[in-house]
């Protein structure tokens, strides 16, 4: 496993449109480990990366479930996988501090609906379909957020988003 160089706000690769994947190569499952391996490991840990943050236009999300996470499903190495997710259910409310990798040293409090469900491919390209609440239903909407090229700032009103951009250019 390598890990990868984190790709900062900015770069037009966050904001860059991506197709499905269809067939799950080992060159993806390389891509997959080097995320959980940078996620974890990486300049800055984290708790969950999306692949456009390393450099690659996928659809692909990694995740640290909590340790008050039951279940295995998505799970390789530790990590929550999924390929392809897409949310399909939200509800509740919920406000906590966000940061992200791609914007080191900058959070801000973020509303997000507290109880998801996500469905998507796990590392062997099986459809799987997840109810997450809490934490990991947060990091699972802040990853997709990326595949879209949102950031969390873009969840604020117009004048903290400012406020959190200039703090961003600063850094």
């Amino acid at each position: 496993m390598a890990i990868l160089q984190v790709t900062r706000h900015g770069d037009p690769l966050l904001t860059a449109r991506m197709e499905p994947i269809g067939d799950v190569t080992d060159e993806i499952r390389t891509l997959l480990d080097d995320m959980i391996d940078t996620m974890r490991n990486g300049e800055t840990p984290g708790v969950g990366l999306a692949a456009p943050q390393v450099g690659r236009a996928l659809p692909i999300i990694v995740a640290e479930p909590p340790p008050d996470h039951e279940g295995t499903e998505a799970v390789y190495n530790g990590a929550v996988v999924l390929m392809n997710p897409e949310i399909v259910y939200a509800t509740g409310n919920t406000i906590i501090e966000e940061g992200c990798l791609s914007c080191p040293g900058v959070t801000a409090e973020v509303e997000r609906p507290s109880h998801i469900v996500i469905k998507g491919l796990d590392r062997d390209g099986n459809a799987v379909k997840l109810e997450v609440e809490g934490a990991l239903a947060r990091i699972f909407q802040h990853e997709v957020d990326h595949l879209h090229g949102k950031f969390f700032f873009d969840h604020l009103n117009p004048i903290k988003r400012q406020l959190v951009k200039a703090r961003i250019r600063r850094t």
